[in-house]
């Protein structure tokens, strides 16, 4: 009997060198890696993040690049099967092995395997990946399209623009938070496979019947063999050593479907509603006794329901996880880093980690950016971070022709049947704001797109994201709830708000100012956000002190919305303390961003029952520069994320109302009753004596909002601030510091707000 499945990293030795020029260095380099990244490494490219260098490092992304490598197998064998293992390619790219092309490649965002028993050979082999820029290879589509589709990208700074064509990372070609970078390189590992008798696939797990008694479940498992024999194929449990099942194999299958049973399951949880608890499986492929191969999944047992119904405020959106309605908390994530492969195992877990801290139990993973690895979503299903998934699509017009079409079907396929096992993910989405711009956002007007060519626009729409993506889906992961866009309303008509999913963009690219987070609430707050500088020492990674000012060179450089540094100075102004310095600004725009999305927060806590989610735009950046984010480049926390755990709390407090007669709220998404503590001091602003204190204890009866009067005495004045801390038992929830100064959140107008919740019950 043979050996078990080999898997090889093919990981070093690999060179990199431009084609375009005949005398070009050959640089060593590792894979995973981009040109980029081995360009800087090696002191070839000024870093693309200081000062203006992004203008300088652009010829890197509009080179052609080539990586080789000589390698010999490892314990070479004529009677084995052998495959290349791909499993990121940055983007265009033709492979070689041994001088014969095996591989042609035009999607990041897919893997490729390919046979290669016939080419490799026992001694010396050569493998050659050479990449066409992005601006070469979509030349002649760009040049000879019908209208003007390309430039709906509008993201996309280069000329002519062309990320809706390419099937890569779309922020990589520009975005009002980032740099334009366009990558090049193997950004996922490469491996050399092989197998003697046959190998295991691809193992799904299925959840058919969950009682509290017993979970009954499903597996399929896809079976590549190659040589006759008594197969078996058995599921044991790795946290127990014990068998749960197994099933022979007649002598033909190749894909097999049977089931098992797990006794008193213990259900997956989001945070703050129980454990993520996931069960360590290992489903073995075993041949005339002998073990060939095996996979190992941790999973979780848990059901997801997107609830969409009509009442009479207009369409709910929410999900209930094992029949509980949740109220998710959390923000979009991007990639930690422009050059994706700088981004470490330990960078997404710290990052994951600290957003568990905070109370999150959500990340939206954005459609501008990529599909995660399997460390990042594995983090999530540990943390009990529940995912929105967008798929790769953002904020333009694509095409669907048939080969894009084909491309984009194989993307989806792969990248569900990759990720269905994860728990966490509770839900796909297929565009991040598509649909929204080709409703509002003048396309029509601004590129000539009219007549046919407008119809052809939304057909293409309607073809991938209403017809292609849920008909994979359907055969894939018929589960998980689906929505093919973010927002399914807009916020620019006033009869829409009530409907589903929502961005917010009034208080930044609108005319409102912060009372709009109050009043614009709808069912779902998918996006809203204000920006903010990052901290001096990150400011500092890029600006040297003579940059140190709103108006100056790098500093305009480095924001990259076109009203960015004007709008954080107005609101600075309005809502902050004035500032002597720059390093003062910097601190009280940090400040003046908490204020507005705290605001928002409460907003939508208070409206529990009609809202039920807040994911606020963003959690990180990609690059250090003024942005969205909560948490910037380096990974430094901003204002906003050191008072989120005490926004996204269980249970928090919060003054509304009426200015001269303010109410306290205790606002709740625990699914039951408690009693809450509220211990409260008040004191002079910069002062550590306590003029006031007291305690009260509060029954919250259910999930939701309740208001009471204030104790007397816990209202400051306008130099005062109270400090109300909420304790359920001994464990703390939240702190609210309640300043004189600061205005109560509005409550809702409707009289009969407070019964939000019940619109959460079944008809």
């Amino acid at each position: 009997m043979g050996q078990e499945v080999l898997r090889e990293p093919l990981s070093t030795g690999w060179t990199v060198k431009s084609t375009d020029f005949s005398t070009a260095e050959e640089l060593s380099t590792p894979v995973p890696g981009t040109v980029q990244e081995v360009l800087s490494r090696s002191g070839l490219l000024p870093d693309p993040y200081y000062g203006t260098n992004e203008t300088e490092v652009q010829w890197v992304g509009e080179r052609n690049w080539e990586y080789n490598l000589v390698f010999t197998p490892e314990a070479f064998d004529s009677q084995r099967v052998y495959r290349l293992n791909f499993r990121g390619l940055d983007t265009y790219a033709k492979v070689y092995l041994n001088d014969s092309l095996i591989l042609t490649a035009d999607n990041m965002f897919r893997s490729w395997q390919v046979p290669v028993t016939s080419l490799l050979k026992a001694g010396t082999n050569h493998l050659r990946v050479a990449f066409t820029a992005p601006l070469e290879a979509l030349a002649a589509t760009i040049q000879n399209l019908p209208y003007a589709l390309n430039k709906t990208s509008v993201n996309d700074t280069g000329d002519p623009r062309m990320a809706n064509f390419a099937r890569k990372a779309q922020f990589q070609f520009g975005w009002d938070w980032g740099l334009r970078l366009v990558t090049q390189g193997i950004w996922r590992p490469v491996y050399l496979e092989s197998w003697e008798h046959a190998r295991l696939e691809e193992v799904q797990y299925f959840q058919e019947e969950v009682e509290t008694a017993r979970a009954r479940m499903g597996i399929r498992a896809a079976i590549d063999r190659r040589s006759p024999g008594a197969y078996e194929l058995r599921l044991r449990d790795m946290n127990t050593g014990r068998l749960l099942a197994k099933r022979g194999l007649t002598k033909t299958e190749q894909e097999v479907y049977f089931n098992f049973q797990i006794d008193q399951p213990r259900l997956w949880w989001p945070n703050g509603h129980g454990e993520a608890h996931r069960y360590h499986l290992s489903l073995e492929l075993w041949k005339d006794g002998e073990k060939l191969d095996e996979q190992e999944k941790k999973i979780g047992i848990r059901t997801v329901e997107l609830v969409q119904r009509p009442d009479s405020y207009g369409t709910s959106f929410y999900f209930k996880i094992n029949g509980r309605p949740v109220f998710t908390k959390g923000a979009s994530y991007i990639p930690q880093d422009a050059i994706l492969t700088r981004v470490t195992a330990q960078q997404k877990t710290d990052l994951l980690v600290q957003a568990q801290n905070a109370h999150f139990n959500l990340i939206r993973v954005w459609g501008g950016g990529i599909y995660e690895d399997e460390h990042f979503y594995d983090q999530c299903d540990s943390l009990g971070l529940m995912v929105w998934q967008d798929f790769m699509f953002a904020c333009a017009a694509y095409p669907a022709n048939p080969a894009f079409l084909a491309n984009v079907e194989a993307e989806v396929r792969e990248n569900v049947r990759r990720l269905r096992n994860h728990p966490s993910i509770i839900t796909w989405c297929g565009n991040n704001e598509v649909d929204l711009a080709m409703r509002n956002w003048g396309w029509q007007k601004k590129y000539d797109i009219k007549g046919e060519d407008e119809q052809d626009m939304y057909n293409n729409y309607t073809k991938i994201f209403q017809e292609l993506i849920p008909e994979v889906l359907a055969e894939t992961d018929p589960e998980r709830p689906y929505s093919h866009t973010t927002p399914l309303s807009s916020s620019y008509k006033i009869a829409e708000r009530g409907h589903n999913t929502l961005h917010y963009w009034g208080v930044w690219h609108g005319p409102d100012d912060f009372t709009g987070y109050e009043t614009k609430v709808g069912r779902y707050m998918n996006e809203y956000g204000f920006q903010s500088f990052p901290d001096m020492e990150t400011i500092a990674s890029f600006a040297d002190s003579s940059q140190w000012s709103l108006d100056s060179p790098v500093m305009a450089h480095h924001q990259k919305s076109y009203i960015g540094n004007g709008l954080i100075g107005k609101f600075t102004e309005q809502y902050g303390e004035p500032a002597s310095d720059f390093p003062a600004f910097v601190e009280q725009s940090q400040q003046v961003q908490y204020e507005g999305i705290r605001r928002a927060i409460l907003a939508h806590r208070l409206r529990y029952g009609y809202c039920m989610g807040t994911t606020f735009w963003q959690l990180n950046d990609c690059w250090p520069a003024p942005s969205w984010s909560a948490i910037d480049y380096y990974g430094r926390p901003k204002v906003l994320f050191d008072e989120l755990p005490n926004l996204y709390a269980p249970i928090v407090a919060a003054a509304v109302g009426d200015e001269k007669d303010p109410q306290l709220a205790v606002i709740s998404d625990y699914p039951g009753g408690t009693e809450v503590s509220l211990r409260w001091a008040k004191r002079k602003v910069g002062s550590t004596g306590v003029l006031e204190s007291g305690e009260k204890q509060v029954l919250v009866l259910r999930a939701g909002t309740q208001l009471m009067i204030p104790p007397a005495g816990m209202v400051p004045e306008k130099k005062e601030e109270t400090e109300i801390q909420l304790f359920v038992r001994d464990e703390r929830m939240s702190v609210f510091k309640w300043s004189g100064r600061q205005l109560p959140i509005r409550l809702p107008e409707e009289e009969d707000w407070q019964k939000f919740p019940e619109l959460l019950k079944e008809d």
